[in-house]
């Protein structure tokens, strides 16, 4: 028997097998009378199924119960062909259902029997046989159709009349039945309807009866009630019950003796019936679970244990099966696949052009390809690899380079590569992932095995490209031999997205084929079959359906559609059909009539409903989706079923509301709880994103999807980062935000590591969103996103790597967007920030910023339009021409709505005030007119100025008007009463002013060409802004009030500091000279125009450089971040501080548990080469190229003494294990010892001194200047001196704990164990390929020696038999440092690839990474790794890390050695000390909640034995910031004395005797899948674990 992976595995090489999966669905049937059973049917809609779908969700199994009775009308009931519809459904569920399928009802009555739909001819001929009343009754109402007779359309009967003639047909069969032959033929076709579906159900299959779950409800009659049901409906019912008992398992059967009440119907507020209803609810959902699971036991699904393997698998088998369905189209044996054979089979041996074939919809396309999948095999006698793609019916067939991956990743998986099914240096960039294709490509040609891959529908991929002629760049216009690729399209050749070349290439007779015309009358049958599904539900039924399948991008499932078009908010009300909604049997019977136009399709495992054809989704569009407000309407319903909970009902669309177009969207502030509640699947992946998109709602997709720290990791962890670069890019294609860009310029930045580890997610959003969040104090969605990934990191409970400080500035570009228009002058932004109306000619142009496209131009100015103005709320444009006139213009509408004629020169400004109530426009005329936008009436006319009026603006506040003219004045006036306040006088002529937001600066530009910033309130001169030296021709200030915008002619941006009156920076690159420049709402972005084009940059303050660092607000200290690229750092011995150096001159001192600024050390005039923690953590001493070394107290952060005993600059600094004795190096290769408290020399010497270091004992010194020797002398025998090395360059050496070896690496590529005494040579390890570059030795771990080298490897040694333990290999780079633990259980390595990496050195396994951007040239860690500092190339922070959950055991290091100690031994191990938790208690996540929300994400790693103590520490209410404070109570900030370790040692015990005492149990993740390729899923498998 073949297993799941053989089976697996033979599907993704194309094979049909016998065992193929389904649809993960439990669609259960309830057959019931309508009148009976009104509680237990609602319980087992409300209860049952909620309930029975958390546990399906385990198995990632859908439940639906179908109840045909709610909602129904009681005509409905009475409709004879719905029993047919009814009988349908069953069938349907018994196909799809895991487990059960069917649950009967029955009650003390029989049941309502229904009017049979048809009769066979036969039985009908001899129940009319008798010329009597009943015969007259039968032929009145059935009518012949064939071999049956069929009821003839009752469909204008109202109802009473219906149920007259209902019982008349029944009577008439029952006295027609009793006088013929058959009688049972009779009994038969009156059955009670419940009867009708329950033998249905059992007889279509042999097993059915143990699918099926069977209810008998008795009543109990108590004295004084008598049974009233008829005596022949007893009799049916008891017979109807014994045959049920008989058929049905035992164990499927439940039951129940009722005590019978009032009306005989169950009363839920009665004692003795709700106990009843408990009972009840509590067996049928154990009968259904026990069913599910031991379906599930008895036929498991098909699953990969490897996510990447059946992440292919699930997308495969969604082709290959649409594959496998019926060809609609005969092409066997037809000239094309004869042509298509031809072409194959000589091409089969030299490289060849792909196959493209063009057909017009309804040519047959499709089945082409299914015919060409089927026929491939036939011709070619080798084995054959498979692969078919019809593009857009999955989320991964709809985008290039999701395409592209997935196939790429199919093709190694199905060829069992020895790279893995994903390699090493991996990545999801488009360049990258078409080399990959193209590689393996060519891994066929020296195969005996062909290739084929299949692409139906080619023009529909989304190649999300604004460059037309790159789209399909990947599509080989040559092949290799073996390989081949046929690809079908809509569009001729030279309407494809492809390359010159390309098209060239492929016009080829042999490559381009096309299919002949299609019949044009498919249209006209799809409009035929819509009018006759309207004539049967009624327009707005059929309208609301069809809309609903038409804007959905891949299909429902059957519960989604009824999530939507079935009102659940009463279980006893009528649904109809005329509101447009639908109950189950109306949908249940219209799925049924559409069932030519419906296609259902297996999509991850879930059962989609959706068109069958395009040509379909065409017709229904411009049937149904006829307006713009029905498309986004019909969006949003869509889009709010994925988060029905947490979206309150939409209010009627208010005036304000934007333009209508997909991209206009009325910015809201976003509140929502759904960041703590959601759990995201695989179909909120899939389709809710795009639906927010569609529906305009830029608040809810953002807030909801892409700026959703949870929506990003679902994404993430059940698709690929490549799909949520997909998702981004299409947003991007229509929406210009600054919170969007942000996102998908950290996860670009970010999509090299994510593709080999997923598990960064978190730590990179924190890496390039944190620095945003904390240079904004309002919040918002970025402090949200980051504030939630820093919750994910907290819960999670494997060794992760999280930053704590910032190193990288904001990931946003210096531009974002350019478009291309007509010459430009004037340019104004639309409220939503999506549009631009530029000013080209005379009339003004509506632009949509992300596609480039103009989407409408203002024509109604017969003169040029020289002035324009976008209200803020009410979305009207306000322009002013030549021609004397104001036009307004409503942006909703697209239309004109008012002209204004009150001017008698130009109108040369314009603004709006007064709430958007008046218009506000200056003219030639030197007047400033007062109009009102309701009506166009004159307000007020002002004749104040004595020339012309070249500008106005309002402040804010609305209350103030502030005029600028050609006289040289500005004046301020009152919009109450419209009298002037103030006047402001300036040398020269006014051209153009602006305000600030705030209302306190005004910038004014002269025609003098000056600039002048002044007080608004008394125009008192601040600065006079004169960088520029062209001609400025547009100003404004920003919204922060911080910034002066200046466009000139020399087509350059200036940008001034308001406060300092200094340029700030310069922007070029414009084409021609810069007519306009204005900032977005809350200046995201800049728009300048100049010449043809439009340009945007991000200018958020927060994105530019800033200083990211955090200062200790208490410190006394004068605390000055570093301005210069840092040099060196180092870390004290206890863990609890670090210094940093750098080419500043300063020194500062960090606080790593609170990772705080506490000291900045400044006294050095040159560059700080080196620093050194004394082991007593009292001073530091720093060395500089001022040729001096200082010492430093850390106490009050004083100078205790300065050594200038150097010549030339120092490059070395090391405190010796007494802190008494420094030794320092300079680049004369002079050494010094000298006293630290006084700086007095006590030796010096002359040898090698760019590495230097001393022995724990004090006894031996050794140098070396990386050439091949290493010097060893004795600090205390003079003579006694040694040289050890190698045959090349050393590059490395590190000291034993013990002080009794030396380990030296090497370029010759070896490494040497030396005996400090003596300098004899102990060990040659040997191992790796290239240059040796590092080495560690473990403080506790004698025996353990790791290395790093230019070969991109790790090797961990055993420094007593040599050999090479564990290689380490998942760098791409050579490693540039590596450091171990104290008790050596791991080791962390730095890399020029920029990566971190923590490494298990007892397995040899990864833990966990972080990518850094920047090269690593030097990492220092405290003993268990808690804290991290990390030395990175030209940059001026230092990035401190968290290893969260590290495995390490604290390891306290020595402080002091006394100086005739021999041999210091090496430490023990102590018990591990509690990490603080990264965020605040109020704000973390408990484990419950963490489990709850990322379980089924993180379920396929293996999650090691960590220690219980960090497991529970999420419920702990003590927090480890008072750890961090207890030093400081003793008046030393950050430095521990023994009574502060004292203390700290006790509030350790204290705390985790408190946390074991609180904790609650914590609940298990699963633990299901295998290893993985990324770091976080390296483990080994769960038996391993015990060695975590």
């Amino acid at each position: 028997m073949q297993s799941n992976d053989d089976i697996i595995l033979e599907i993704l090489q194309g094979q049909r097998t016998a065992k193929w999966p389904k649809a993960k669905v439990v669609k259960i049937f309830v057959a019931s009378d309508k009148k009976d059973f009104v509680e237990e049917r609602r319980l087992l809609l409300e209860f049952v199924g909620p309930e029975l779908q958390i546990i399906c969700d385990e198995y990632q199994i859908e439940v639906e119960i179908v109840d045909m009775h709610f909602g129904a009308s009681e005509r409905d009931g009475l409709c004879p062909r719905t029993l047919e519809d009814h009988l349908s459904e069953i069938k349907k569920c018994h196909e799809v259902s895991r487990g059960c399928f069917f649950i009967s009802l029955i009650g003390s009555s029989y049941g309502q029997c229904s009017v049979p739909a048809r009769i066979e001819d036969e039985l009908f001929s001899e129940l009319v046989k008798e010329d009597d009343a009943a015969a007259d009754i039968l032929r009145k109402w059935y009518i012949k159709d064939g071999d049956c007779y069929n009821i003839k359309d009752y469909g204008k009967l109202e109802l009473p009349e219906w149920k007259v003639a209902t019982d008349e047909i029944i009577n008439a069969l029952r006295a027609a039945g009793g006088v013929i032959e058959d009688k049972e033929a009779v009994v038969r076709l009156l059955r009670s309807t419940v009867e009708h579906q329950f033998n249905y159900a059992i007889e279509l299959s042999e097993g059915a009866a143990h699918r099926m779950v069977n209810i008998i409800r008795e009543f109990h009659y108590e004295h004084g009630h008598r049974d009233a049901t008829a005596k022949h409906s007893r009799r049916d019912s008891e017979t109807f019950k014994a045959n049920v008992n008989s058929l049905i398992p035992e164990e499927n059967q439940c039951h129940f003796t009722v005590p019978y009440k009032g009306d005989g119907s169950i009363d839920p507020d009665d004692e003795d019936h709700e106990i009843y209803l408990n009972k009840f609810k509590s067996m049928i959902f154990k009968k259904l679970q026990m069913l599910v699971k031991k379906s599930v036991k008895e036929d498991p699904d098909l699953k990969s244990r490897k996510k990447i393997v059946e992440e292919n698998f699930q997308e495969n088998i969604t082709h290959l099966t649409m594959n496998y369905e019926d060809v609609k189209m005969d092409f066997s044996n037809s000239d094309i696949v004869n042509r298509i054979k031809e072409i194959v089979k000589g091409t089969t041996d030299s490289r060849h052009n792909p196959i493209v074939i063009y057909g017009q919809t309804g040519t047959g396309k499709t089945s082409l390809v299914k015919t060409l999948y089927r026929d491939f095999a036939s011709w070619f006698d080798c084995k054959l690899l498979r692969i078919v793609r019809y593009i857009s019916s999955t989320p991964r067939s709809a985008y290039n380079l999701e395409l592209l991956r997935v196939i790429c990743q199919q093709i190694c998986i199905a060829l069992k590569l020895p790279e893995g099914f994903l390699p090493k240096d991996a990545s999801f960039d488009p360049l990258y992932i078409n080399n990959w294709f193209q590689s393996l490509l060519r891994i066929f040609e020296d195969m005996n095995q062909k290739l084929v891959i299949f692409i139906d529908d080619l023009h529909l991929l989304n190649t999300l490209d604004t460059d037309p002629g790159s789209g399909l760049n990947w599509l080989p216009i040559s092949l290799p031999r073996n390989c081949f690729l046929i690809c079908t399209t809509g569009v001729e050749l030279d309407a494809m997205r492809l390359t010159a070349v390309q098209k060239d290439r492929m016009k080829n007779p042999d490559c381009y084929l096309e299919l002949p015309m299609a019949d044009d009358s498919l249209s006209d049958q799809v409009e035929s079959a819509f009018d006759e599904l309207e004539s049967l539900f009624g327009k707005p039924a059929v309208a609301r359906l069809s809309a609903l399948l038409t804007c959905s991008e891949y299909g429902f499932t059957e519960t989604e559609l009824l999530e939507i078009l079935m009102p659940t908010s009463s279980n006893v009300s009528v649904i109809s059909l005329e509101n447009a909604n639908f109950n189950f049997s109306t949908f249940c019977t219209i799925r049924r009539n559409m069932k030519p136009l419906l296609h259902e399709k297996v999509m991850n495992g879930k059962l989609i409903i959706e068109w069958r054809h395009w040509n379909i989704k065409g017709v229904a569009r411009k049937r149904y989706l006829q307006n713009q407000e029905t498309i986004r309407n019909t969006h949003t319903d869509i889009a709010n079923i994925f988060f029905n909970e947490f979206c309150e009902e939409e209010t009627s669309e208010s005036e304000d509301e934007p333009a209508p177009l997909r991209s206009d969207v009325k910015e809201t502030p976003f509140q929502s709880t759904i960041r703590s509640d959601v759990t995201y699947s695989t179909r909120h992946i899939e389709e809710s994103w795009i639906h927010f998109l569609k529906s305009g709602d830029l608040a809810k997709l953002k807030g909801f999807t892409l700026c959703n720290y949870d929506f990003l990791l679902a994404v993430v962890h059940t698709i690929s980062i490549s799909y949520m670069r997909c998702i981004l890019e299409h947003v991007r294609c229509y929406i210009l935000d600054r919170e969007i860009e942000l996102v998908y310029h950290a996860i670009r930045k970010a999509t090299d590591i994510l593709t080999k580890d997923t598990y960064q997610l978190g730590t990179q959003i924190i890496t390039w969103l944190r620095p945003v969040t904390d240079r904004s104090s309002s919040g918002g969605l970025m402090n949200s996103l980051v504030t939630a990934a820093m919750a994910w990191c907290d819960g999670f409970t494997l060794p992760l790597v999280v930053p704590l400080t910032d190193w990288l500035q904001p990931p946003l570009p210096s531009h974002s967007r350019t478009i291309n228009t007509p010459q430009v002058y004037l340019v104004e932004s639309t409220p939503n920030g999506q549009h631009v109306i530029c000013c080209a000619d005379s009339d003004p142009q509506l632009w949509h910023i992300m596609t480039n496209q103009l989407v409408h131009t203002f024509k109604g100015h017969s003169g040029k339009v020289i002035c324009m103005a976008v209200t803020r709320q009410s979305q009207y444009l306000l322009t002013g021409s030549e021609d004397t006139s104001i036009i307004v213009w409503d942006l909703r509408a697209l239309t004109m709505t008012l002209r204004i004629f009150e001017h008698i020169a130009p109108v040369l400004c314009i603004t709006s005030a007064l709430n958007n109530s008046v218009i506000v426009s200056g003219g030639d005329d030197s007047s400033i007119i007062v109009t009102s936008l309701g009506n166009g009436k004159l307000v007020m006319k002002i004749d104040h100025h004595r020339g012309p009026v070249t500008s106005v603006k309002v402040t804010s506040a609305g209350d103030i008007l502030v005029s600028g003219s050609q006289d040289g004045n500005v004046c301020l006036w009152s919009l109450e009463d419209f009298t002037i306040l103030n006047t402001i006088s300036l040398q020269s002529g006014v051209r153009m002013i602006d305000v600030s937001s705030d209302s306190v600066f005004l910038l004014a530009s002269c025609m003098d060409n000056n600039l002048h910033l002044r007080t608004l309130a008394t125009g008192t001169e601040l600065h006079s802004l004169a960088e520029h030296k062209s001609r400025v021709k547009s100003v404004c200030l920003t919204q922060d009030s911080c910034r002066a915008v200046v466009g000139c002619s020399d087509g350059r941006v200036y940008i001034y500091d308001v406060h300092s009156g200094k340029l700030a920076k310069t922007l070029t690159g414009q084409n021609g000279e810069v007519s306009a420049v204005r900032v977005t709402e809350k200046d995201d972005f800049l728009l300048t125009a100049g010449g043809n084009r439009v340009h945007f940059y991000p200018f958020r303050s927060d994105d530019t450089v800033k200083s990211l660092l955090k200062l200790n607000k208490k410190s006394q200290h004068h605390l000055l971040p570093h301005t210069g690229y840092l040099t060196c750092i180092d870390v004290s011995r206890d863990g609890l501080l670090a210094a940093t150096g750098a080419t500043d001159h300063l020194i500062n001192i960090w606080q790593l548990n609170s990772h705080e600024l506490i000291l900045t050390l400044n006294s050095h005039s040159g560059s700080v080469t080196a620093v050194s923690f004394a082991p007593s953590s009292l001073f530091v001493a720093s060395a500089s190229e001022d040729k001096t070394v200082k010492v430093w107290g850390l106490t009050l952060g004083s100078l205790v003494s300065t050594f200038k005993g150097h010549q030339a600059p120092v490059i070395t600094v090391h405190v010796m294990m007494d802190s008494s004795r420094i030794i320092s190096s300079d680049r004369n290769d002079t050494l010094c010892i000298w006293l630290a408290d006084n700086g007095n020399l006590l030796h010096s010497y002359t040898g090698p001194s760019n590495y230097v270091d001393v022995t724990n004992n004090m006894k031996y010194a050794l140098c070396t200047n990386a050439d091949n020797t290493l010097k060893i002398w004795s600090l205390i025998k003079d003579d006694e001196k040694f040289h050890v090395g190698h045959s090349e360059e050393i590059t490395c050496f590190v000291l034993t704990m013990d002080s009794l070896h030396v380990i030296t690496g090497s370029r010759d590529m070896s490494l040497k164990v030396w005996q400090v005494s003596g300098g004899k040579l102990s060990q040659v390890l040997i191992g790796h390929t290239d240059a040796v570059t590092c080495v560690a030795v473990s403080v506790a771990d004698k025996s353990l020696i790791i290395s790093g080298s230019c070969d991109s490897n790790l090797i961990v040694w055993d420094i007593n038999t040599g050999a090479d333990v564990h290689t380490l290999s998942a760098h791409l780079s050579y490693i540039t440092c590596v450091k171990c633990s104290g008790d050596g259980s791991i080791a962390i390595s730095g890399s020029d690839d920029k990566s971190l990496i923590i490494w298990d050195t007892k397995r040899g396994l990864p833990l966990t990474s972080l990518q850094m951007h920047l090269p690593i040239l030097q990492v220092e860690t405290s003993s268990d790794f808690s804290r991290i500092s990390v030395l990175l190339k030209d940059t001026q922070y230092m990035p401190i890390i968290c290893l969260h959950n590290t495995p390490a055991k604290y390891v306290k290091l020595p402080t002091y050695c006394a100086p005739d100690k021999d041999i210091i031994d090496n430490p023990k191990p102590a018990p591990k000390r509690q990490m603080r938790r990264l965020l605040k208690k109020e704000v973390s996540l408990d484990t419950y909640t963490w489990q709850k929300k990322y379980a089924h994400l993180t379920s396929n790693l293996v999650i090691p034995a960590v220690d219980e103590r960090f497991k529970r520490r999420f419920s702990v209410s003590a927090s480890m910031e008072e750890i961090s404070k207890i030093p400081q109570k003793d008046g030393q900030p950050g430095l521990p004395n023994k009574q502060g370790s004292l203390a700290q040692s006790q509030h350790f015990d204290q705390l985790e005797a408190l946390w074991n005492k609180r904790s609650p149990p914590r609940r298990k993740l699963h633990q299901s899948l295998s290893k993985q390729s990324s770091l976080a899923e390296s483990h080994l498998d769960s038996s391993d674990d015990d060695h975590f």
